[in-house]
C-alpha cells in the first residue's frame, strides 16, 4: 500500500473535484460568532434565573463555568519595599516594631486612670 499524500500537485490538491478534507476559512469564527449571539439572546431572555437553574440542577457545570472565566496564569509580582531585605534586616525591622507596639501599649497602661472598684480586663 502505497504511504504519503495520493495528490502531491498544489495545483489539483483542493480542486472541486477533490475537495478534501480542508476547513473552510472562517468557519470557526462563523460558529463562535453564532454561538455568542446566541448566547447572548438566551441570556436576555432568561438572564439570571437560567444561572440559578444551572446552579441548582447541574452544579458541575456551573462551576465549569466559573472556573472557564477564570484567568489561567496569574503573575503576581511583588513590589514591597521589604521584598528586597535580607531575613536579618527584615528581623531588626520586626523587632524595631515590636518594641515601638510594647512602648506604645506600656504608655496606655500607665496613662490610663482606673476608677475605684472597676476591673481592667486584658
Amino acid at each position: 500500500m502505497p504511504k504519503g499524500n495520493p495528490n502531491p500537485s498544489p495545483t489539483t490538491r483542493f480542486s472541486a473535484d477533490n475537495p478534501g478534507r480542508a476547513k473552510q476559512k472562517g468557519a470557526r469564527d462563523r460558529f463562535s460568532a453564532a454561538f455568542l449571539t446566541d448566547l447572548a439572546d438566551t441570556w436576555q431572555q432568561l438572564g439570571k434565573q437560567a444561572l440559578i437553574a444551572c446552579a441548582i440542577f447541574d452544579t458541575p457545570t456551573f462551576c465549569k463555568l466559573g472556573v472557564g472565566l477564570m484567568p489561567k496564569q496569574l503573575e503576581i509580582e511583588d513590589n514591597r519595599p521589604e521584598a528586597d531585605l535580607s531575613d536579618e534586616e527584615l528581623e531588626m525591622l520586626y523587632q524595631d516594631a515590636l518594641s515601638r507596639l510594647r512602648a506604645a501599649k506600656a504608655d496606655d497602661e500607665s496613662s490610663t486612670p482606673i476608677a475605684p472598684g472597676s476591673q481592667r480586663v486584658n
